[in-house]
């Protein structure tokens, strides 16, 4: 009876040393619930620039921040506190002038802290027309036409980034509010698309960044393919094969001779090839359909006034081969002063 007991004895000590063993590290040790990871950070705009009024707001779907106590600082000094300061608003700096902003939340027995830093830049976009032609010293910048093909460059600004180092930030591209993924990454400081003639304009959105993320930039720019419409200007060319580009019939229209050898230019119309052997061409006089002399030079033609004075009426019909939108149908009165 005495040995039983003492096994009892023993039996029941081992027992309760495994029932502490299991229990005493459940209290040794404490589980927060919450972090700052249950804290968001609304940004209003999200991608701030220069000089720019700025919204920060406090979010979290764990807890009632309005609760609890918040203290906002900027640069390192406070700015405000208080219970349930969810919101501060602040203004950027100068172009790559960073702002330090630190946000700290006393939650119970716990210290939130959400830590931000800003670096506005700026991003400028240029656009040009790729395919489309312009005379000779021709004084403007060729325009946008329904299926032009167009080039956006990014062009960054910022203190922090060096202009040699533009080809080598990140470049995410939108097109109508659609990321164009295979165009956007490292280096893709250009993005070309070709005007969609269904759109009454396209708009095109870039958003920049350097590699360690430090500096942001982003900008919109709208590209209208309907605001202009082909026009053809008519030149002279001389008895040495020379365009006279600096005398545009189009507004002095008086040849004093009987004959005269005519050359068109397609303003703004996509044609990249020589004689615009990628249009179609239509020649008329005074109504009737007129074959240029020398079909490897079909924008050019040559016009006689049988020694008589007077106007005649030059008719030229103009369509892209691959491009049927981009057309145009002109009349161009040319006169004669044989005296």
């Amino acid at each position: 009876m005495q040995r039983l007991s003492l096994q009892y004895i023993v039996t029941l000590s081992v027992l309760l040393f495994g029932v502490f063993a299991i229990i005493s590290p459940v209290h040794a040790q404490q589980f927060d619930l919450y972090s700052a990871s249950d804290i968001a950070v609304e940004i209003i705009p999200k991608i701030p620039g220069p000089n720019e009024k700025v919204r920060l707001k406090l979010n979290s779907y764990s807890f009632n921040l309005n609760n609890y106590f918040i203290a906002w600082s900027k640069d390192g000094v406070r700015q405000i506190s208080g219970y349930g300061k969810r919101e501060f608003s602040f203004t950027t700096g100068e172009s790559g002038e960073i702002t330090d902003i630190i946000a700290v939340i006393e939650f119970e027995d716990q210290v939130f802290r959400k830590q931000l830093r800003f670096a506005p830049s700026q991003v400028d976009l240029l656009w040009e027309v790729t395919d489309g032609y312009a005379p000779p010293f021709y004084k403007g910048k060729v325009l946008p036409l329904k299926q032009s093909d167009i080039r956006i460059t990014a062009i960054p600004e910022t203190l922090l980034i060096e202009p040699t180092d533009a080809p080598n930030l990140v470049y995410y591209w939108d097109r109508n509010y659609k990321r164009q993924g295979s165009n956007s990454g490292f280096g893709r400081q250009y993005y070309d698309f070709s005007i969609d003639p269904l759109l009454r304009e396209e708009k095109i959105t870039v958003t920049s960044n350097d590699r360690r993320e430090n500096s942001f930039a982003k900008n919109t720019i709208d590209i209208d393919g309907s605001v202009v419409s082909p026009k053809v200007l008519f030149y002279e060319v001389n008895e040495s094969n020379r365009i006279l580009t600096q005398r545009a019939l189009n507004s002095n229209n008086i040849i004093n001779k009987d004959t005269v050898r005519l050359s068109f230019h397609p303003l703004n119309m996509s044609s990249t090839r020589e004689n615009f052997t990628d249009l179609f061409v239509g020649w008329s006089i005074n109504g009737e359909g007129r074959a240029p002399q020398d079909f490897g030079k079909q924008n050019e033609l040559y016009i006689s006034s049988g020694g008589k004075s007077g106007e005649i009426a030059i008719g030229l019909q103009l369509e892209g081969i691959q491009k049927l939108l981009q057309k145009t149908n002109t009349v161009f009165p040319l006169v004669f002063n044989t005296n």
